[in-house]
């Protein structure tokens, strides 16, 4: 059996209900509430997942996290449908974008995503409650940096250059589908997968100059192919059972 460990808006959740969905798999809903409740840091959670971040797959009491590796994993598990080309340079390319979403695009955004996201969600809070919720993160990487962020704040000149890396990414990527209909090739993979989430979080952080697709017309083309797959709609209808 598989249970998903998930909340319903986190990008990163989002990519393996992609990947749930393009391979037909049953799946069990866990929703892990990272915004009012704070699941994800309780002891229960981070037994499961000691970075204390979602998702987290259970696969018969086998514990898989980080969502590149679970997205990998489900494919390995359940070859029926590959989501891996064949060939092996086009798997090497596959990795490489499934890299570039977390080394370059994640990254960034999730620095832009500070006062754009972040702080209008925990404005209720004092800077002393909003600094303890921080230092209960396990992960002392993550810790350090949200609270080096609440201590100092993400600047304008912060969010320029970020903005700055994904639009070079997204440049790269115009190039990429103009040579071929996918970011590994002539086939749909888990690289799509990885980055698909991220096209719509950039449209909801207003970052309309990287989602501008009159001037990058093949991610455009890629990304009205992506939205009409089951697996978008299946992935994406799941709303939030805790509002």
């Amino acid at each position: 059996m598989l249970t998903l460990y998930h909340f319903w808006s986190s990008t990163c959740s989002r990519k393996v209900r992609l990947c749930l969905a393009e391979k037909g798999l049953e799946w069990t809903s866990h929703h892990v509430d990272i915004v009012n409740k704070r699941d994800n840091v309780q002891g229960w959670y981070v037994k499961l997942n000691p970075n204390g971040v979602v998702p987290t797959l259970d696969h018969d009491g086998y514990i898989v996290i980080e969502s590149n590796i679970i997205i990998e994993y489900l494919d390995d598990v359940y070859p029926d449908v590959s989501l891996r080309p064949a060939a092996g340079h086009d798997r090497a390319r596959m990795r490489l974008w499934m890299d570039k979403a977390e080394t370059a695009v994640h990254k960034n955004i999730n620095t832009i995503s500070w006062n754009k996201r972040h702080m209008p969600r925990m404005s209720h809070l004092s800077d002393e409650q909003h600094r303890a919720v921080l230092e209960k993160f396990p992960n002392p990487e993550k810790r350090r940096t949200m609270l080096a962020r609440l201590a100092n704040g993400v600047s304008a000149e912060d969010e320029a250059y970020c903005e700055g890396q994904l639009s070079g990414f997204m440049d790269e990527m115009e190039e990429t589908l103009g040579q071929a209909p996918w970011l590994a090739g002539e086939t749909f993979s888990l690289a799509d997968i990885a980055i698909t989430p991220f096209i719509e979080r950039f449209q909801a952080n207003g970052l309309d100059g990287l989602v501008d697709f009159e001037k990058r017309s093949n991610v455009g083309d890629w990304w009205q192919r992506i939205q009409e797959r089951p697996s978008y709609e299946t992935a994406y209808s799941f709303q939030n059972p805790d509002a």
